[in-house]
């Protein structure tokens, strides 16, 4: 039996809540992402300085939104999103009315573990802030996360509407995917693919989808894309390999695939917001 060989839905979550809420930070923190040989990068002590300090503003301006969340971005960079509830969740209720306060407190509480409440902050976040992609792509994350495939759908179908390609569209085709819908899910991922051309995963998804519909030389061209950018990829390798073997020989390769229960593997790895 050919075994899907994916990362773990919770891994693929904080995959998708860490680069979101990335994606918002201001360049003041950029350098937390920094390698931990660069001599530059801030060492815990002056991590925990800034801290502090930022703690100290926070607390001699607590009216004032801005000083709360980028104390809230300064823990959830450094690794603390349960203590970043609190400070983002006091820019959230000064600024009741931002979509972006809430992605940022949905996105710590996502990452904590706290998945009823980040749900409850993306639902608020789509309401408050309609044609944000980056709100309705958290809230499909933590949908999807949860294994809440039906109710992923129209927030990924929204993000893709709203910012066409990219993860929105791979994310879709995942969930499409999920749902059995095969022709859907090949057009999300060649939509994603229009703006990300280099990610071997959506090239590997596309040709699963493929062979799901019958498609085996559509998919061995999808599977030889995915493998010319990951040749190392174990998934991509035993996709093409099976693919060329079925559209050289598509008698025997059909007897084979009785034997077989899942004949394809398909990546799940979200890699970066839209």
């Amino acid at each position: 039996m050919t075994r899907i060989l994916t990362s773990s839905w919770w891994r693929r979550g904080w995959i998708a809540v860490i680069t979101l809420l990335a994606s918002l930070l201001p360049a003041l923190w950029s350098s937390a992402a920094a390698s931990p040989n660069d001599p530059s990068a801030p060492t815990e002590r002056t991590r925990d300085q800034k801290l502090d300090l930022l703690r100290q503003e926070a607390r001699a301006t607590p009216s004032s939104a801005e000083t709360w969340r980028r104390l809230g971005e300064a823990l959830f960079v450094a690794g603390k999103p349960a203590e970043a509830i609190p400070p983002f969740r006091r820019a959230a209720a000064i600024e009741r009315r931002s979509g972006d306060a809430w992605v940022r407190l949905g996105g710590a509480y996502a990452a904590a573990g706290y998945h009823k409440q980040a749900l409850d902050s993306f639902r608020r976040a789509v309401k408050l802030s309609p044609a944000d992609p980056a709100a309705w792509f958290a809230l499909g994350a933590e949908e999807e996360h949860l294994n809440h495939h039906a109710q992923a759908l129209p927030a990924f179908e929204k993000a893709s509407r709203l910012l066409p390609g990219g993860a929105a569209s791979y994310n879709l085709g995942i969930v499409y995917g999920e749902l059995n819908r095969f022709q859907d899910a090949a057009s999300a991922y060649r939509m994603a693919l229009t703006r990300q051309p280099g990610n071997a995963e959506a090239w590997n998804n596309l040709g699963v989808a493929y062979e799901k519909l019958g498609r085996s030389h559509d998919a061995l061209q999808a599977y030889s894309r995915a493998f010319l950018l990951q040749p190392n990829n174990p998934t991509i390798v035993q996709n093409v390999t099976r693919a060329g073997a079925r559209v050289r020989s598509p008698v025997n390769a059909a007897a084979s695939q009785v034997r077989r229960a899942q004949p394809a593997g398909r990546s799940k790895n979200v890699t970066q917001s839209p």
